[in-house]
């Protein structure tokens, strides 16, 4: 017999209350791992099932195939080419394959001594007052620096793009984009940036200059480019993704290593523990707590029949912490061996931006640990940011001894 929650286990996920905390609520969901809600959504929390789902073709990333009204509506007020992130094969390859082309591991890693220098530049602004906010001071201005210098986007021009990109991601989070005024900003925020992208690109058309956009635009390789609509749409994408992620994964491993402080010391006499401390937090903590999908077909699952259509809530960060996959899912532990979790989703959708993420996150968190002197948490339970989505504090204010050069 199918199982439906009746107290609606996802609003309960939703709820800001239980942001600092969900991971007893994915308890409780795991113990069904297909599990109806009383409203026709469907909630899957299991390692095995979400992974098997990510890599089936007959679930969809797409909104406007979902039979809720909700997302249908949503998706019809945009009234834009949806990112690659929110379409199926064969547009999506082809976009997806745009961007790699150009993209590439050489590129990403030739942006290490950039990135080194960025860390630097942050913390050195806070060298004498003993405090820094982690979101604010650090976890913020270093990917959003990189990620304009990648894609060619004036830094100076950040100041514009920064509450857009928030209103973005908060107008696409599960628990906010049902709410009419949050749905009101966004639509603006989403025809802001894209009118400053537009003029960016149109710019760089009669202008080349260095970052991936121009060379998208100038790309002399592909017998097809991207149309315009396509290039805006492509372009909004990476520039509040790229950054976006990382953000939010600094946030996290920092606050996870502040309560671990024992962590923190051993990665501060082994930076290279690095890799191995931001998979685990990707595990244990990681920035996208759940994903969306549509189902196609008629499909079963555990036992449970979706029906085509249904709007389906993959809990990421239940499934990372599901018993029956991972030894002490609970404990956070870095030298851990079972680490294959599905902190980047999985199937043709994996992150685009992992690599970049990755390397953010590691060169920052060597530096924290290396120049921060006795780091103490000023506020044991920070805020989080609003969203259920993408979880992360929205400040994370530490008090520090002194911050070695």
């Amino acid at each position: 017999m199918m199982a439906v929650s009746q107290n609606n286990l996802l609003d309960q996920v939703l709820a800001y209350a239980n942001r600092p905390n969900p991971y007893p609520l994915f308890a409780q969901l795991r113990e069904h791992p297909v599990l109806a809600q009383g409203d026709g959504r469907y909630v899957v929390s299991t390692y095995k099932e979400i992974n098997d789902i990510l890599h089936d073709p007959r679930f969809s990333s797409d909104m406007s195939k979902c039979y809720s009204k909700e997302d249908q509506r949503v998706v019809e007020e945009e009234g834009q080419i949806p990112g690659f992130v929110f379409l199926d094969p064969p547009k999506h390859d082809w976009l997806r394959h745009q961007v790699m082309s150009k993209f590439t591991p050489d590129l990403i890693y030739s942006q290490k001594p950039r990135l080194l220098e960025v860390v630097k530049e942050a913390l050195d602004t806070r060298r004498n007052v003993q405090q820094l906010d982690i979101v604010d001071d650090v976890a913020y201005p270093v990917p959003v620096t990189i990620i304009c210098e990648i894609l060619g986007v004036p830094r100076s021009d950040e100041y514009l793009f920064h509450e857009w990109s928030d209103q973005l991601i908060l107008g696409n989070d599960t628990s906010q984009a049902r709410n009419p005024e949050i749905r009101m900003q966004t639509l603006k925020a989403i025809k802001s940036i894209r009118t400053y992208m537009a003029d960016l690109i149109n710019a760089i058309k009669r202008q080349p200059r260095e970052g991936l956009l121009s060379a998208m635009l100038h790309d002399t390789t592909n017998e097809k480019l991207m149309s315009n609509d396509e290039l805006v749409t492509t372009s909004v994408l990476l520039l509040v993704a790229g950054h976006e992620t990382t953000v939010n994964l600094i946030s996290n491993s920092m606050f996870t290593l502040l309560r671990f402080p024992e962590w923190l010391e051993r990665l501060r006499k082994e930076p290279e523990l690095a890799a191995q401390v931001v998979e685990e937090v990707l595990r244990y903590e990681p920035p996208v707590q759940m994903l969306r999908r549509t189902s196609l077909a008629d499909v079963t699952i555990a036992g449970v029949t979706i029906p085509k259509g249904a709007p389906i809530h993959l809990i990421i960060a239940a499934a990372n912490r599901d018993p029956e996959h991972f030894s002490e899912p609970d404990r956070f532990n870095p030298e851990r061996k079972d680490i294959d979790h599905l902190g980047f989703g999985g199937g043709i959708h994996y992150c685009v931006g992992a690599p970049l993420a990755r390397l953010e996150t590691q060169v920052t968190l060597v530096e924290l640990a290396r120049r921060l002197e006795n780091p103490q948490l000023i506020d044991a339970a920070p805020p989080y940011r609003l969203g259920a989505s993408i979880r992360a504090p929205r400040h994370l204010f530490v008090h520090y001894d002194h911050m070695r050069d």
